[in-house]
């Protein structure tokens, strides 16, 4: 009688040269899928993306100058990042060049966007913005499951929001943002015209494109609130400390103001 050929290796395993059954092939691929599964992270949908608001989203950070960097959270439907609403706001719609797209806090490395550098720390999703030289210019802290968000306020009085309404420092007080003749001492301040840009007399300051909503800023930090919605978030942050480059900063944003007619 001949004798049987061996088919397994002195270590147990079945010798390559030999072909695989259909079972056997089965249970190779579900184990070595288990191991992709377990060596790679988490799968979309679970702890490793970023989440605001209740939903995935994608954070878009881009550069508009060496002093502005534009901060966006875009919510992921269907796989794709949503749109920042086109609202006139802007002079020009997409403005600033994306240096990253970023959907996973596995990999969100500091990111130097001209004289600036924009780190993302996680629970609760916060981004904050830095100088070269690692001070503090700006932390915009969100949340997980609402929409909204927290920033530092000036040291010094916090200027900015247009026409009406407290003068000369926002601080201490809640600006709903109302349009029209239903504003703050209007017999002498005359009506209300909100913007939502916000100048901090220690260095910095912030215009928020989107959403609308209003401000409280009777605590040691400032919040905002949407007024419908939350997502997408678009922000533009500017560090410097000469008013001049800030308003100029806002021009290129907003545009200019137009000539009188001859």
């Amino acid at each position: 009688m001949k004798s049987s050929k061996n088919k397994f290796s002195s270590t147990g395993n079945r010798r390559t040269s030999e072909p695989l059954s259909r079972r056997e092939a089965l249970k190779q691929i579900g184990a070595a899928g288990a191991g992709i599964i377990l060596t790679r992270g988490t799968i979309r949908g679970h702890s490793a993306d970023i989440v605001v608001a209740g939903k995935p989203v994608e954070i878009v950070v881009s550069t508009l100058s060496p002093a502005t960097v534009r901060l966006t959270v875009l919510p992921i439907e269907s796989g794709r990042a949503t749109a920042v609403p086109v609202d006139g706001a802007l002079a020009r719609e997409g403005e600033g060049r994306a240096l990253e797209r970023r959907r996973s806090l596995e990999r969100f490395d500091p990111i130097s966007a001209g004289n600036l550098v924009v780190r993302f720390t996680a629970e609760p999703p916060t981004l904050h913005v830095e100088t070269n030289a690692g001070r503090q210019v700006q932390r915009l802290m969100l949340d997980a499951k609402t929409a909204g968000m927290s920033f530092l306020l000036s040291k010094g009085p916090l200027l900015g929001l247009g026409q009406g309404g407290p003068q000369f420092d926002r601080k201490g007080t809640v600006d709903e943002m109302r349009n029209g003749q239903r504003g703050y001492k209007l017999s002498t301040h005359g009506g209300r015209a909100p913007i939502q840009w916000l100048v901090g007399t220690d260095g910095w300051a912030m215009f928020l494109h989107h959403p609308l909503g209003s401000f409280d800023f009777t605590g040691s930090e400032g919040k905002f609130a949407p007024s419908h919605g939350g997502l997408p978030l678009d922000v533009f942050v500017v560090s410097s400390s000469d008013p001049t480059e800030i308003m100029r900063e806002y021009a290129r944003l907003t545009g200019f103001a137009e000539l009188p007619a001859l």
